[in-house]
């Protein structure tokens, strides 16, 4: 069973007054039969593609010479494995270039692509999708041949924020990364992508009998749209030790810091929005997430340690209302099921890991920002100091 692989290159925007520069979406489709798997890979434009009169962010797919390509028997594989996908027929490569005059921050997000799963010929309401925590991705920086560095992942979909939400799961987008990319005259005006996705090794039987239907989409606004945020602070055991040598990442890498011996941190250029900040000190990672908004007055809160379940409550619905990850709750509470099967008892409490919520104020520095790590519970706390 063959599955015929179009690429069509993004090459008109649509002109807008928004902020917004424009929007490219790279399409993944991996259809199951039986037990063996198929794919393909295309690009289109999407609907709400936009520009600005200074100029336009093109976003375009690698540098594909064949018009189709075809891949046979796709099994689920191990993360490893996945990182080794060398072949054209393996490798998505998203090129980005700012043809304006201002520089540009975009986001790299994804979700499911229900335009084309649900636009099938054959498509019935009783087709399943693939859960989310069985898509693996990978994300490297490239610049050229053999120049390419891991920047995200390996990483499932439901180890993701959620970037937009929908009341309908299906529609829910989750971030991947953020990064800005220059103007005409910084010199720095292109940024290019290599992406690896494949079905991971943890997917269980019922997956062959579900559709792969996923999308990336990259969102850019003008660079100076919003505020930007310079964090920096300290980071010290639980008993106040400064902790050297800790690397603390926002946003799986997009931007990170390691501690110096007095534990100081700076992690500059953040942009509102929500973040996993992850801890890696003496090689165990301490994971949770950090929501950023603009406002009047600096504060920073606990957005809850636990929360009280219901029949009626989504794994999604408490990821959104928490600003945390499926997979954050899922291995908080230790629950033996992907994200797609959760169903919470009523008036049972849940734990949550570390997720708070920073405001910043008119000044672009917040510089007492105190993170303290418990290291037998393996989780941290923050703090203004």
């Amino acid at each position: 069973m063959r599955t015929k692989i179009d690429f069509e290159k993004l090459t008109k925007f649509i002109k807008s007054r928004n902020f917004f520069i424009a929007v490219c979406v790279f399409v993944l489709t991996l259809s199951t039969i039986g037990i063996s798997y198929a794919s393909f890979f295309t690009v289109k434009t999407n609907s709400n593609n936009q520009s600005v009169t200074t100029g336009t962010l093109q976003v375009s797919y690698g540098n594909q010479t064949s018009a189709s390509i075809n891949k046979e028997n796709m099994s689920s594989i191990s993360d490893e494995m996945g990182l080794a996908l060398s072949s054209a027929n393996d490798i998505s490569v998203v090129h980005i270039q700012n043809t304006g005059t201002l520089n540009s921050t975009f986001t790299l997000n994804i979700g499911y692509d229900m335009e084309n799963f649900t636009g099938r010929t054959n498509y019935s309401e009783s087709d399943k999708l693939t859960p989310l925590d069985y898509v693996k991705i990978a994300v490297y920086e490239y610049n050229g041949v053999n120049d390419e560095t891991l920047i995200v992942g390996p990483i499932t979909i439901a180890d993701l924020p959620i970037y937009r939400y929908n009341d309908d799961k299906n529609y829910i987008r989750y971030a991947i990364l953020f990064d800005v990319v220059g103007s005409t005259t910084s010199g720095d005006a292109t940024k290019t992508y290599k992406i690896k996705t494949w079905l991971s090794d943890k997917a269980i039987p019922a997956a062959s009998y579900s559709y792969f239907y996923i999308n990336t989409e990259v969102v850019a606004e003008v660079e100076n749209a919003k505020m930007n945020y310079n964090l920096s602070g300290t980071l010290t055991d639980s008993n106040g030790t400064a902790l050297n040598g800790a690397t603390i990442s926002i946003q799986n890498g997009s931007v990170k810091s390691a501690t110096n011996t007095s534990g100081a941190f700076t992690l500059n250029g953040i942009y509102p929005g929500t973040y996993n900040l992850d801890i890696t000190y003496n090689n165990i990672t301490y994971k949770g997430n950090l929501t950023i908004e603009e406002g009047d007055t600096l504060s920073l809160n606990s957005l809850g340690t636990t929360f009280n379940g219901s029949s009626t409550t989504s794994i999604y619905n408490i990821a959104n209302t928490y600003k945390t990850t499926f997979n954050n709750i899922i291995t908080k509470n230790n629950l033996k099921t992907y994200s797609d099967a959760i169903t919470f008892e009523e008036g049972k409490t849940y734990n949550l890991m570390p997720t708070y919520k920073l405001v910043g104020a008119s000044t672009t520095n917040i510089n007492n920002l105190k993170i303290s790590l418990d290291i037998d519970n393996q989780m941290y706390s923050l703090s203004l100091t």
